[in-house]
């Protein structure tokens, strides 16, 4: 079984325990956050017990042996970090901190909307960068005091009207409020509490075994506890639907959700394609970003079937989108209708929104610049290699689909479809020849062949249906057509919508990287500028995904928290270059692929 499906069968155990007696489920869950809190009170009583009294010793019988200072230091420095991990530093979120008098409609509204759902003061407003909003809690001294704050993203309030943005607010406060009670919303908190703990023993030697206790326990009681979550964004969801409305809490859900994947499929890809040619990143992201948003809300007005097909993963804390919606009482199938005016205009002023897109085009310019820089070192090699190809009598049939992906990525003014054509006619089982070739084909009208070559893709390799599917959704004429291509196309999706799990790699789809060292480099700086990742090693895959060019896999060692690692792992990566596809991995992840790989990548390519 491969690690997917284990985790999954694990959570669907997991689940069923908790339906067949909740209350027993919730004493062992209390008994799993229990333990983290004897292991650390039982070592610092421990350590502080055996250093005060060979203190006492050595004071009050003067010992010749000198050597009795070394315990006394070393179970010192041991209950010293134990005191600091559990002592937590309290700083508000990153962002744009809202100082008083700034923005006042929008504090009006969140005012508003605290009141009515009975939630605790808050202690500050942060508007970020980021597609999303977050109820941060913000643990003071030794936890017992917590400090609340309310994360809006500058590109939410861009995207939602005011009604979904009421429904947003109202589902962050429901955290706050603990509408799914005491228990959980202590479960919520001791979760917070283990991941910063993990990021406090992390950096001292004398706790180690505390650190390595807490490495493993930590994942399995987030596991144990993703239950009761995603039961918590039920009812942060009902709490939405309460205040807002049903109807605005279900659109305000999909066009986060629907935004989110087009801003991973189209607008960052999009962006990032310059770097082909000009060696600095552009200036104002955020401004380009707005305009987008602004375009894609107005013409994106239906819930996509492949939506109905996604499953959450086993580490998702969120319900899937389908179970979410049958949760609110609403059709799945229903169109989103026309969004009101975005919220960002009335509910922030000119001056502030300025200033905010300013500072966050900066912030990700002096981020994204030395992956830009490499991915642009990359492109000039890719175009000195398109160059051999273009100019070769004869070609392999890989070096054909590699020669046609270089001109679909590099040459878009340049019709790459015959020279896929070519490709999968001397290579008929390329699985992501015809993945391309059929995109390509949509793209150009061609749909009834276009849609012939996606079968195809999906028959040889099935792990590609979900990202087809979307593709699908994407080129289809907008009104269906009398020769039937939408009826193929929903016949696609009968067929192939559950089709998402992919077989497990076996050993020999690992070979060395071979890459030159200039591209090993850029690689290795932007690593050296996260300091939590320790080790890094790296290796070749086979082909994979919709990209006919190489694979790379590159796995970290992470040494931080599992918070730490899921908030800075989409940065780093979007600060990478390699010249191809590439899949980031971490040594947390618990699945049996990681040992095959580091194994067969040998030695790290970076240690810090």
């Amino acid at each position: 079984m491969d690690a997917e499906r284990d985790r999954r069968s694990r959570m669907e155990r997991l689940e069923k325990q908790y339906e067949d007696a909740p209350g027993a489920y919730r004493a062992r869950l209390a008994l799993w956050a229990a333990l983290g809190y004897v292991v650390l009170a039982s070592g610092l009583v421990v350590a502080a017990g055996l250093c005060i009294s060979l203190i006492v010793l050595a004071v009050s019988r003067p010992l010749e042996d000198w050597r009795i200072a070394f315990p006394i230091i070393l179970l010192g420095m041991l209950a010293v970090t134990l005191l600091r991990a559990l002592w937590f530093r309290s700083s508000p979120p990153e962002g744009h901190s809202l100082e008083p008098g700034e923005a006042p409609v929008l504090r009006e509204e969140v005012e508003r909307i605290r009141r009515e759902v009975g939630a605790q003061r808050l202690h500050g407003i942060v508007i970020d960068a980021s597609l999303n909003a977050a109820a941060a809690h913000v643990p003071d001294g030794f936890g017992l005091r917590q400090r609340h704050y309310l994360v809006i993203g500058l590109p939410l309030l861009r995207l939602l009207d005011r009604h979904e943005l009421a429904s947003v607010i109202a589902h962050e406060f429901g955290h706050f409020h603990g509408g799914h009670g005491r228990f959980g919303g202590w479960i919520y908190r001791v979760r917070v509490s283990w991941r910063r703990l993990l990021d406090g023993f992390s950096a001292g030697s004398t706790s180690q075994l505390f650190f390595w206790f807490f490495r493993w326990y930590a994942p399995r009681f987030e596991e144990r506890s993703m239950v009761l979550v995603r039961r918590q964004e039920y009812a942060a969801d009902a709490m939405a639907a309460r205040v807002a409305g049903t109807v605005p809490a279900a659109t305000a859900l999909a066009r986060v959700h629907l935004a989110m994947d087009w801003l991973e499929r189209r607008f960052w890809p999009d962006l990032l394609r310059p770097a082909h040619i000009q060696s600095h990143p552009p200036a104002q992201v955020h401004l380009q970003l707005a305009r987008a948003l602004a375009d894609w809300r107005e013409h994106q007005d239906t819930v996509p079937a492949w939506v109905r097909k996604e499953r959450p993963e086993p580490e998702d804390t969120h319900p899937g989108l389908a179970q979410r919606f049958a949760a609110l009482g609403v059709d799945l199938d229903r169109s989103l209708g026309r969004p009101g005016p975005a919220a960002a205009p009335s509910m922030l002023d000119e001056a502030l929104l300025d200033r905010l897109e300013q500072r966050f085009s900066r912030e990700w310019l002096e981020a994204a610049r030395p992956g830009w820089e490499a991915r642009h070192r990359a492109a000039q090699e890719a175009e000195r290699r398109l160059q051999v190809l273009a100019e070769s009598d004869t070609r392999t049939p890989d070096e054909w689909l590699e020669y046609a992906a270089l001109l679909e990525e590099h040459r878009p003014a340049t019709d790459a479809v015959p020279i896929y054509r070519e490709g999968v006619r001397q290579r008929p089982s390329h699985a992501t020849g015809h993945a391309r070739l059929g995109i390509l084909l949509l793209r150009q009208g061609q749909g009834e062949e276009g849609l012939e070559h996606l079968e195809r893709a999906m028959r040889l390799m099935p792990s590609l249906a979900p990202s087809l599917l979307r593709e699908l959704h994407d080129h289809l004429p907008a009104t269906p057509e009398p020769d039937g291509l939408h009826a193929a196309a929903r016949q696609l999706h009968r067929t192939f919508g559950q089709q998402t799990d992919a077989p497990p790699p076996g050993d020999d789809d690992f070979q060395p990287h071979a890459l030159e060292d200039v591209s090993l480099q850029a690689v290795r700086r932007v690593l050296a500028s996260h300091p939590r990742v320790v080790s890094a090693w790296l290796v070749r895959q086979k082909a994979s995904g919709l990209s006919v060019l190489p694979h790379y896999l590159l796995l970290l060692e992470w040494g931080g928290s599992v918070a730490s690692e899921q908030a800075a792992i989409p940065r780093l990566t979007a600060q990478l270059t390699l010249p191809g596809t590439f899949t980031v991995l971490t040594t947390t992840g618990r699945t049996p692929l990681l040992p095959r790989l580091r194994a067969r990548a040998g030695e790290p390519f970076y240690r810090r």
